[in-house]
């Protein structure tokens, strides 16, 4: 299958100076995992891809990253069967969400998935106030792992799927918590060649 990742746009306090850029650690942890499993994948950074683009949102704070356009355009181009959001801090769920819709209104029948640790503590919000399809609860790498390969065998049950949060007729539903990768070793390095690193540089 083809997953798309996006690290969503920053909403920024201006107290906190000129933005920093940091790669995505755990999207491309994710994505590493996919790649091996034989799927396509792209990342798209936003905040680092635009960290030059500030749109000032009021006295305190501006937005950093592309914009919804940008990353319309690119998804539409690439044709993403999935499209993965990480929301790493509440404060940006609000950008997070837009990117959620962005995707969905470049094409309704992608899937789209929500991790991160706002997801994480916030399932069934996350699930009630966005467009995503699901959400993740926990250490991504497995999870999105299990849940694109449901995705991409055609099935219609996800229960088996620990670690995970969706609609079910009308209700939300979350899965059984998923344990802890307890050997790192197991997973393959991050997927950095699919992050602009030279920009962090």
């Amino acid at each position: 299958m083809r997953v798309c990742l996006i690290n969503p746009p920053r909403i920024q306090p201006k107290a906190w100076g000129k933005p920093n850029v940091f790669p995505p650690i755990a999207m491309a942890s994710a994505a590493a995992v996919l790649e091996k499993k034989g799927h396509q994948v792209m990342i798209i950074d936003a905040p680092t891809e635009g960290w030059e683009n500030l749109e000032e949102l009021d006295a305190t704070k501006y937005r950093v990253g592309l914009n919804a356009q940008v990353i319309a355009d690119r998804v539409r181009d690439w044709k993403p069967d999935v499209v993965v959001v990480e929301i790493p801090f509440s404060g940006w769920s609000k950008t997070a969400f837009e990117v959620v819709s962005t995707a969905k209104k470049v094409n309704g029948n992608i899937t789209v998935v929500l991790f991160g640790l706002h997801p994480s503590s916030r399932p069934e919000a996350c699930l009630t106030d966005s467009d995503a399809d699901f959400v993740v609860v926990g250490e991504p790498e497995v999870t999105i792992d299990e849940l694109v390969t449901a995705l991409q065998g055609k099935e219609t049950s996800f229960a088996a799927i620990n670690g995970l949060g969706y609609r079910e007729v009308g209700k939300i539903t979350l899965t059984a918590k998923r344990a802890f990768i307890q050997d790192l070793d197991t997973l393959p390095l991050p997927a950095r060649h699919l992050l602009p690193m030279k920009v962090y540089a």
